[in-house]
């Protein structure tokens, strides 16, 4: 029960995170005299954001008129605009020396960034809780209860270091909030480049000899982009405790000293609390990850012959709803591995065991869901058959005579992918 627990504790949590700590130092920044007219256009892009999101979640999960890698590549490359508009007003500030107390243009970008990072990792924060009810079968239930708890925990846990991150950010110069807030947006600019880049790779938009070799291993590691942004972070606290004792002024009487030493050390204990939450975070996606993994079991494939140049399975045996893996040997020798599973109706979702984005690591069955193996990506069930994202490779395949039907041509074809 507690591996339901970190199933769906991580996933929130993690998606979260790369949205919360940036929006919070830029709170923190927006706390100071100088920026404190962003502050209205930060929230304003927040409220936007998380409307926004659950909005397209509710079109998503009604009409099925949004196509989700659409909306997340046009989100990215708008937020990739806002963010590289405010950092560059950063740095023009920067060069002039001064900071204006009303510049409407690096609002606007800040809202921007704001509104964009929100779109993008908010749709999930919307679907996830509605995809849990729907994906479970018994609402009362210890199992289900469990998933709950994970996913409460995830959100309190991430608004948890989200206030940290604020307080402390408080306690900082404009000028460190700046420098951490560059690397921070940086790091999450890459991810959401390595994500365009993937979109356009398999829609083939971009097409690229080698660059999958390079794009490949980076997108199967995309937890690093969350460990960087958590490094970085940690730097909040290494400043503050670098900061010196405060020495007694002229003029102040004990009274006041002690006033002064009591908000240093609340700055240290908002830093050491900042510590405390990145660490956890970080234990629980390296290590919860593990835990939540493990024992896996794999629908074992089952091995199929051709008849007359053609693969022939019956209806019955996939007709149940659930994911069944066949292998099929080539010509010269790959064994060639497809997944069937009724999707509704007479409809039927028939693939490779293998996707475009994470090769031939293939798909398991957790809690009535087709999750891939190496990402740990859910598939919508009703696109499985179609490309892109991390659907499994359509098949070609008909259905006659209660049997369905796949030339052995197109199994030959794709051989060379699990090689």
């Amino acid at each position: 029960m507690l591996q339901s627990v970190f199933q769906n504790l991580i996933p929130t949590m993690q998606n979260a995170a790369m949205a919360v700590i940036p929006l919070a130092m830029l709170l923190a920044l927006a706390s100071k005299q100088e920026f404190e007219t962003l502050k209205k256009f930060i929230w304003r892009g927040i409220v936007w954001g998380l409307i926004g999101a659950a909005f397209i979640a509710t079109i998503k999960l009604g009409s099925k008129a949004v196509k989700r890698e659409v909306f997340e590549s046009l989100v990215l490359m708008i937020g990739l605009v806002g963010e590289m508009v405010m950092l560059g007003l950063f740095l023009w500030l920067k060069k002039r020396g001064t900071y204006l107390e009303k510049n409407k243009t690096l609002g606007s970008a800040t809202c921007l960034v704001a509104t964009t990072l929100l779109l993008y990792h908010g749709l999930d924060f919307f679907l996830f809780p509605v995809n849990l009810l729907i994906s479970s079968s018994d609402l009362v239930s210890l199992d289900f209860f469990m998933k709950v708890v994970g996913l409460l925990l995830g959100v309190f846990l991430i608004w948890l270091t989200g206030l940290t991150v604020l307080r402390a950010g408080r306690a900082l110069r404009p000028q460190i909030i700046i420098n951490l807030l560059f690397i921070q947006i940086g790091v999450i600019m890459a991810k959401q480049l390595v994500v365009i880049i993937q979109v356009m790779m398999v829609r083939k938009i971009l097409v690229i000899n080698g660059l999958m070799t390079i794009i490949g291993p980076i997108i199967n590691h995309e937890v690093w982009f969350l460990y960087g942004l958590l490094v970085v972070t940690l730097f909040l606290p290494v400043v503050l405790l670098l900061q010196r004792k405060p020495s007694k002024l002229e003029g102040l009487n004990p009274a006041q000293y002690r006033k002064i030493l009591i908000g240093t050390r609340k700055k240290m204990r908002w830093g050491a609390a900042v510590t405390l939450s990145v660490v956890v975070v970080f234990f629980c996606s390296a290590v919860g990850k593990g835990y939540a993994d493990e024992k896996v079991e794999l629908v074992p494939a089952v091995p199929v012959v051709s008849e007359q140049g053609q693969v022939l399975i019956p209806l019955e045996q996939v007709s149940d709803g659930h994911l069944h893996r066949f292998s099929y040997q080539s010509s010269t020798g790959e064994i060639v591995r497809f997944i069937i599973i009724k999707k509704s109706g007479s409809a039927y979702g028939v693939g490779l065991d293998a996707c475009e984005i994470c090769g031939p690591t293939g798909y398991f069955e957790r809690d009535n869901q087709v999750v891939c193996t190496l990402c740990d990506v859910v598939m919508n069930t009703a696109t499985i058959g179609f490309k892109g994202g991390c659907n499994p490779i359509p098949i070609d395949y008909k259905v006659a005579e209660g049997k369905i039907l796949m030339d052995v041509a197109g199994l030959e074809k794709e051989k060379n992918r699990f090689r």
